[in-house]
């Protein structure tokens, strides 16, 4: 059996240049990207690419994070699709889907190294430990742990057969963490040693907007109405 069918998705508003990047490392490790484009200017031409991209705009400001990943995973989903003999449409049994931010760059070997470790286990989510940590290590339960083996949610991957969706009333902040305690009730988080991302702007959206400032403080609290207690 072969690897599963691999598609990346990417959101992005106004970062051209890191998107190019962000493309460029990890365009021969899958099959399809999907970019959401949120109202950059100009829009994100994915002619360069030759046919491989597939650019969705998003056009929703504020943004709502969980939503553009919703619509990257649907996407994704039809991605996987082929057409058999009858014209019919028939989805793979297995497709990863990696979720990344357009300001990362992953390293090589990077989907190959985390779709097999995350399908070696019962996780239906993976993601890269940026610590140094030496170990594997599948998380089960919905609690807070150490916040050096907390998702990164600028870079994970998902079992995309499995169907999990993001909380869109977590709109900036916490729906990655909502999605990783989810996973863990569902099949298991998995943190995954030695392929590290570059993460080259973290939080300048947020910081930059006073709008997104104010979300992520009603997001903390609809986390915590939800699960009743917050990742830190």
């Amino acid at each position: 059996m072969g690897d599963p069918f691999r598609v990346a998705v990417i959101p992005t508003r106004d970062r051209h240049d890191m998107l190019d990047d962000c493309i460029n490392s990890v365009i021969s490790q899958v099959d399809r990207i999907i970019v959401l484009d949120n109202l950059s200017n100009p829009p994100i031409d994915p002619e360069p690419w030759h046919g491989k991209i597939i650019v969705v705009s998003v056009p929703i400001d504020p943004p709502n994070i969980s939503a553009l990943w919703n619509v990257g995973l649907l996407h994704a989903d039809f991605a996987s699709g082929r057409t058999d003999a009858r014209g019919l449409t028939v989805f793979d049994d297995a497709w990863d889907i990696a979720v990344l931010n357009s300001d990362v760059v992953v390293p090589p070997g990077w989907i190959d190294t985390l779709s097999a470790a995350m399908r070696s286990t019962t996780a239906v989510l993976a993601y890269p430990d940026q610590h140094g940590g030496q170990r594997q290590i599948l998380h089960t339960r919905a609690e807070p742990i150490d916040l050096r083996q907390r998702i990164t949610g600028f870079a994970f991957m998902l079992r995309g057969e499995h169907g999990l969706r993001f909380d869109e009333d977590l709109a900036w902040w916490f729906g990655d963490d909502s999605a990783d305690w989810t996973a863990r009730e569902q099949g298991g988080a998995l943190l995954v040693p030695g392929i590290p991302v570059e993460h080259r702007a973290p939080n300048i959206s947020t910081n930059e907007r006073p709008e997104l400032v104010a979300q992520t403080g009603r997001d903390r609290e609809t986390f915590q109405q939800k699960w009743g207690r917050t990742p830190w």
